[in-house]
């Protein structure tokens, strides 16, 4: 897949130091980037606080690495701590299964290998806490002309099917994301720059950042 957007050059940074300091590995150390940074790589809607990257092992991330700086123009101090502590998991989230097969291999570093989540699959990852900020992520991948309207619905009701307990207020998530999901398809914006050329392509620090 044609990169949408860059990769912000401060993570791709951090990333390149981090791989340097685990060291030489016995296999690639795949990492999936899904949450706000995924949404900005695909729309540059925003920006997040926080790096939610699910790793395929576990991964001893020094103390000292677990937060960076990146440029914030449009702050006090010009730039941002950003938390990148490992923490991060798919099973508090709506995923879909398999959205990793799906995801697409953007940048390597090293032993380590970065995949963006599908679009689609990102948006269905925001139905199950379904903030006024996921309205607003899950509405930008669509005017953005990434999200088919039949694929999102197919999978939302898988992801679904990976539940236990009541899932009323999911179903009704799933019901107004679908019409965000046809408003937007009605009107596309085509939010945000043209796309880029490549699989590995960096910008500056440049977009605002909110804190999830």
């Amino acid at each position: 897949m044609t990169a949408v957007h860059a990769l912000p050059a401060g993570l791709v940074r951090h990333l390149a130091e981090l791989s340097g300091r685990l060291g030489p590995l016995a296999e690639h150390l795949q990492a999936w980037l899904a949450g706000g940074f995924a949404v900005h790589y695909y729309t540059r809607h925003r920006m997040s606080g926080s790096v939610d990257i699910k790793w395929s092992h576990r991964i001893a991330i020094p103390p000292d690495m677990q937060v960076f700086e990146m440029d914030a123009p449009g702050s006090a101090a010009g730039t941002r701590i950003v938390v990148m502590d490992g923490s991060f998991t798919d099973v508090m989230g709506s995923f879909p299964p398999d959205w990793e097969a799906r995801s697409h291999e953007v940048h390597s570093s090293g032993n380590m290998v970065l995949h963006v989540i599908d679009p689609v699959d990102l948006a269905v990852s925001k139905l199950a806490r379904f903030s006024e900020r996921y309205r607003e992520d899950i509405q930008a991948l669509a005017e953005s002309g990434l999200i088919d309207p039949d694929t999102f619905a197919r999978r939302a009701d898988e992801a679904l099917e990976h539940y236990v307990g009541d899932l009323t207020f999911v179903r009704y998530n799933v019901r107004d994301a679908m019409e965000i999901v046809s408003s937007a398809q009605d009107n596309p914006a085509r939010i945000g720059p043209s796309p880029a050329t490549g699989p590995d392509v960096t910008e500056p620090d440049t977009s605002g950042f909110e804190p999830f």
